[in-house]
């Protein structure tokens, strides 16, 4: 395992241990109803915008879709790499090793993330008996009741999608620390987004997204110190 700073430890520990207290001893359920409410018609019992184009087309199918380009451009530029010729050989191989990095770190992140949500017994807010379904709402560390079928519906998986580039933060932060810092505000900022978009068509509660969070990052984080995206005598601890 990687030998770092204690302050790296420190700030990239700390986040997801703050994140789970919040979750686990502060975060009460009333708020993920309270946010998800509004966005649900008492009068036509379902969630209004559980069908919105935008919603749906552009913000969830579409989205998802797009982040598909990620990894396949990466994909694209390691084969250049490899079979393009000299010139991309010399300009793509010192970046191999990192692009690799993000692929792992994406596939893993996703992977852990869907594992997870096919593994869980709590349904979406659509689902809900509050919310028109027939699935109760449960505590997070409670049982299958008898007879109900699990929901599958816990960490939220759309939102992995933004998360996941956090993958470029820890890819970067070693040698270009302010395109890492970019990539953090990016990825977390994509990734609320993604979330929230899903809260408003009644897919999942904030909460849900949350953990997805704490997950992507924490499965990140094992990869860094693992396997290091620059190897181990190239990389100087840098402030980020």
């Amino acid at each position: 395992m990687r030998r770092l700073s204690p302050a790296f430890y420190l700030g990239h520990l700390l986040f997801p241990a703050l994140l789970a207290a919040l979750l686990l001893w502060v975060y009460p359920q009333q708020w993920d109803l309270a946010l998800i409410s509004p966005y649900y018609d008492g009068v036509q019992h379902q969630f209004a915008l559980r069908n919105n184009f935008f919603l749906n087309a552009v913000m969830h199918t579409g989205l998802k879709s797009a982040l598909w380009f990620i990894p396949l451009s990466l994909l694209a530029l390691l084969l250049c790499a490899r079979f393009g010729g000299p010139f991309f050989a010399s300009s793509l191989l010192p970046y191999r090793r990192r692009m690799i990095w993000i692929l792992l770190g994406l596939a893993l992140s996703a992977l852990v993330v869907q594992i997870l949500k096919r593994n869980s017994i709590h349904a979406c807010p659509w689902d809900l008996n509050l919310f028109g379904g027939q699935a109760p709402l449960l505590p997070l560390f409670a049982d299958l009741p008898i007879g109900q079928s699990p929901g599958r519906c816990l960490p939220g998986g759309h939102a992995s999608g933004g998360f996941s580039l956090l993958a470029f933060y820890f890819a970067l932060r070693d040698e270009q620390p302010r395109w890492a810092l970019r990539s953090l505000v990016l990825a977390l900022g994509l990734g609320i987004v993604m979330g929230w978009g899903q809260m408003m068509r009644g897919a999942h509660f904030l909460s849900h997204n949350l953990w997805t969070l704490w997950w992507v990052w924490l499965v990140l984080l094992l990869l860094y110190l693992l396997y290091p995206p620059i190897p181990r005598q190239k990389t100087a601890e840098t402030p980020c």
